[in-house]
């Protein structure tokens, strides 16, 4: 790797990857625990049960996204073994640019993850209400009443927006070096 930021960005990418597959397999843990927890429930509240559920999927979700689309670029720009000398991607940012770019990149999509699980907990928050079937008998059921919280939807929906956008902006500014990185050194040749 001829440049720094080359480094730079193999290692946002990886990490980038890495986070991804975290966060499918933890996942995958919590919501195999959690309905675990939902069919041989002692006493566990259910709000919490299906709230840790819908977060786990959206951490799915974004995990595989996550994952699938930054390895795309690992595989299509050869960084797994070895590639060939005369394919070196050039960019024209040093250093702490390309530190602070991708930086700034991940922080936009951990904030949009994190909004991504916050939005739909609050939109699907169902609140469960005991209600006593007879006198006599002294039974329960339950009946689910969902209640939908516009403030933390409204919330979640503008930090999504900004992580998507800081993160759009940030990896288009890293892909446009790039692309004229490769001007200046055809223009060399």
């Amino acid at each position: 790797m001829k440049n720094k930021a080359e480094i730079v960005r193999s290692v946002y990418l990886y990490l980038v990857a890495l986070t991804g597959i975290l966060m499918l397999v933890f996942s995958v843990i919590n919501i195999s625990n959690n309905l675990l927890n939902f069919f041989f429930r002692q006493g566990e509240d259910l709000n919490w049960l299906l709230n840790s559920i819908l977060r786990s999927v959206a951490f799915l979700i974004s995990g595989a996204f996550f994952f699938a689309y930054h390895w795309r670029y690992i595989v299509r720009e050869k960084r797994i073994g070895k590639r060939p000398d005369s394919f070196e991607l050039e960019t024209i940012m040093n250093l702490f640019e390309s530190i602070f770019f991708y930086a700034l990149s991940y922080a936009g999509l951990m904030i949009f993850a994190f909004s991504f699980s916050g939005f739909l907990s609050s939109f699907a928050y169902v609140q469960y209400i005991e209600k006593p079937v007879s006198e006599e008998m002294k039974e329960f059921s339950s009946q689910s009443q969902l209640q939908i919280n516009y403030k933390y939807v409204i919330q979640n929906l503008i930090s999504m927006a900004i992580g998507v956008i800081l993160w759009m902006i940030c990896f288009a500014h890293t892909q446009k070096s790039y692309a004229k990185g490769e001007e200046v050194q055809e223009s060399k040749q």
